[in-house]
């Protein structure tokens, strides 16, 4: 039996350039992080075990760069495990973590853009797969790649502008985010922007609205 698969289409939310720079620069005051200085990585969405966060905060993050730095922001389930392991292995320094106060929107926004890569080390769980999610394709959107773990449907979205890496191969997963770190600013940029192409045309709302009326009248 033939099944026609049918994305969404992905248009997050922006802030216009004065907003951003704006955002960015209070952002850093408060928290005292330099974007484009710092090394930034973003994790974003419910904070489920299957989300593998507090797992890499015991197993990914201790392979990393000390200068490397992480912002997580979401609740749910996991939030506690997440900040107690973040505190038993003294990382505040290291660890952004809006749980009580997730970042909103416009911060989200700001941080999409200016983060260098969003990461998903998910882990397989029984009974709670990964949908297709849009996490992932939001930040690659605005030019940020995704380093994840090809868990459940991620091996579908993350084509393109972003490294699939095997399930629980934490030295792995670093050795991406360092070889990333280490690509000259011109291969970055090349990379950022093939990113940003592959989502912008590959999950646009038009292209999404054409197959479901090809899809209806029977032309796929």
């Amino acid at each position: 039996e033939k099944i026609d698969i049918i994305y969404l289409g992905i248009d997050p939310p922006s802030v216009s350039g004065k907003q951003q720079q704006l955002l960015k620069e209070q952002f850093e005051k408060k928290y005292g992080i330099k974007f484009k200085k710092d090394k930034i990585l973003l994790n974003f969405g419910r904070q489920v075990p299957r989300k593998g966060v507090a797992k890499f905060l015991k197993n990914g993050l201790p392979l990393l760069d000390k200068d490397i730095k992480l912002i997580i922001s979401g609740s749910g389930p996991d939030s506690k495990r997440i900040r107690e392991i973040r505190d038993q292995h003294n990382l505040q320094d290291r660890v952004l973590l809006f749980q009580d106060r997730v970042l909103s929107d416009e911060e989200l926004g700001m941080i999409r853009r200016e983060a260098d890569l969003f990461i998903m080390p998910n882990v397989p769980y029984p009974n709670d797969v990964e949908g297709f999610g849009i996490a992932q394709l939001e930040c690659m959107h605005d030019g940020t790649p995704a380093v994840v773990f090809a868990v459940d449907a991620l091996v579908e979205s993350v084509r393109k502008g972003g490294y699939l890496i095997p399930p629980n191969d934490y030295q792995a997963f670093a050795d991406q985010i360092h070889a990333f770190f280490k690509l000259s600013k011109e291969d970055r940029t090349t990379i950022k922007k093939e990113a940003q192409e592959y989502v912008r045309t590959e999950f646009t709302w038009d292209k999404t609205g054409r197959e479901y009326l090809d899809l209806f009248e029977g032309r796929l």
